[in-house]
């Protein structure tokens, strides 16, 4: 009688364990939406039509407060014609998506979005050309 009461027990924390996992809410994207809720950027990078950084090491600066990113490019740098790149707190989404040929001849703004979807900064990112 034993023998048959531990594969009925492993069954049934099976099922409990099953049961308890509920559905996590996820946005629009699918992707998984947290209770987090900082919200700004830590990193950011352009890369020119050979996927080069164009940036001048050093040169970067990210400011959370003021919600802006200014950076310098390397001299030659065809401005209209770059890929940016950022790095964010976890769980936390820009809008609109990086990685993308973008003109950055004029700046540019992203919105960085809390992981709670909450939470809403709009950076300004400004790149001059190094002369």
């Amino acid at each position: 009688m034993k023998p048959k009461r531990f594969p009925l027990f492993l069954g049934l924390m099976a099922l409990i364990g099953l049961l308890s996992c509920g559905k996590e809410p996820v946005d629009e994207a699918g992707l998984l939406i947290t209770g987090r809720t900082q919200c700004y950027m830590t990193f950011f990078d352009l890369l020119g039509s050979d996927h080069r950084t164009v940036l001048v090491s050093g040169q970067t600066v990210i400011d959370t407060t003021a919600l802006t990113v200014t950076a310098v490019a390397k001299f030659g740098t065809n401005m209209e014609r770059v890929k940016p790149y950022c790095s964010v707190v976890t769980d936390a989404i820009v809008e609109p998506t990086m990685g993308i040929w973008t003109d950055y001849t004029q700046a540019q703004k992203y919105t960085v979005v809390s992981g709670n979807r909450q939470v809403r900064k709009t950076y300004t990112v400004t790149v001059t050309v190094q002369k």
